[in-house]
């Protein structure tokens, strides 16, 4: 397992390979998925905690109040590669939307 992380200012190697931003796709529905039951108060609070200093904001960043920048908007992906090619692709389109995990794994299977 690999995990890659862009940290170009423009995200040119998220975008190459097929990935986008919050508010870039329009869903027809919302997608099927819930919040953790089992994270209390303590935990919520660690989690948002993370997310605030592992966001990949440019450290000479000025934001107004209220922006949002680009790293914190794009969005992940599920791939599977069997050497140079890739036989899984799955681009999340909201945050949560991940791949069907049987599917993942017929594909590292196959």
């Amino acid at each position: 397992m690999a995990a890659a992380v862009d940290d170009t200012p423009n995200f040119e190697a998220y975008r190459a390979a097929g990935l986008g931003l919050m508010g870039d796709t329009k869903l027809e529905s919302p997608p099927d998925f819930k919040p953790p039951t089992t994270m209390g108060p303590a935990k919520w609070f660690k989690y948002m905690a993370n997310t605030v200093k592992l966001a990949p904001v440019p450290k000479d960043a000025d934001f107004k109040f209220g922006e949002i920048p680009d790293g914190v908007r794009v969005l992940g992906g599920t791939y599977v590669l069997d050497g140079d090619a890739v036989v899984f692709s799955h681009q999340d389109a909201v945050p949560g939307a991940t791949p069907d995990i049987d599917e993942v794994l017929s594909a590292l299977a196959a």
